[in-house]
């Protein structure tokens, strides 16, 4: 009875350690983020607005996991600028498009087993313009749909996951860039271990500016979305064999040692 009680807890512990190390074995941290504006217009109580040559500017780059693997890419056009860039378990795009008077960054870091990794994205519009058509001052009213998407998601092993969504739109002295009006949004959700947590926001802009006919400015939109995650260090396969390996040594150790104790 005794060798086999023994023998029946042997295998029992050694399934649980088996199982247990393929249940650890999979360790989460997800961070997702997305802005984006859309319906962007600009339009004075009087006159007509005139725009020079446009400049769109798109960059994102994913960088800096477990591995030192780092990926990064921009483009500039007159009308629509895309850009892309990903490493293991970290992506990001971006994307300007002066026709549509549309842009959006979106960044994902999805860790499975891995220590670490971050991803940013930007969006950019640059434009000169000018109202013609009067003479003095004349009001203007800026206004455009923002859209933000924020989703967190960690295990017991999971360290933090951060999730920054944010917007600038100014409009600036082309000549010293000095600001004459600046809106900005900032959210940042932050978490640690075993949590979660999301955030979508859906919000219309509408900004007025007194600015001067037959004036040059310059118009500035900025977005970026970043995307952060870090995990606990999960134990090697092999050292979960090597454990369950010694466990069973040591237990047919201990049942020798008790069979010559019974022969005596």
């Amino acid at each position: 009875m005794r060798r086999r009680s023994l023998r029946t807890f042997v295998q029992i512990l050694l399934v649980g350690l088996l199982l247990g190390a393929s249940s650890s074995a999979y360790a989460d941290a997800i961070s997702t983020t997305s802005v984006s504006l859309t319906n962007l217009q600009i339009v004075p109580t009087s006159g007509t607005i005139v725009f020079s040559t446009p400049k769109t500017i798109a960059g994102a780059a994913a960088a800096l996991n477990r591995f030192d693997e780092e990926s990064g890419d921009s483009s500039e056009s007159p009308t629509r600028a895309e850009a892309s860039a990903s490493v293991n378990f970290a992506s990001a795009n971006a994307v300007s498009d002066f026709t549509n008077l549309f842009l959006n960054a979106n960044t994902n870091v999805m860790l499975s087993g891995c220590c670490s990794a971050n991803t940013e994205a930007a969006a950019v519009l640059r434009q000169n313009f000018m109202i013609v058509g009067g003479s003095g001052n004349v009001d203007v009213t800026f206004s455009a749909l923002m859209q933000t998407m924020q989703n967190l998601l960690t295990d017991q092993l999971g360290l933090s996951a951060t999730s920054i969504a944010t917007l600038t739109l100014q409009v600036l002295d082309p000549v010293s860039f000095a600001s004459i009006s600046s809106f900005s949004f900032d959210s940042n959700l932050r978490i640690g271990a075993n949590d979660s947590t999301a955030l979508e926001m859906q919000r219309q802009l509408s900004h007025i500016v007194t600015l001067q006919f037959d004036q040059e400015y310059h118009l500035f939109i900025h977005l970026h979305a970043t995307s952060r995650g870090a995990q606990e260090p999960i134990p090697e396969p092999a050292t979960m064999v090597l454990l369950v390996s010694g466990l069973g040594f040591m237990a047919g150790f201990v049942k020798k040692r008790r069979m010559r104790k019974e022969r005596l």
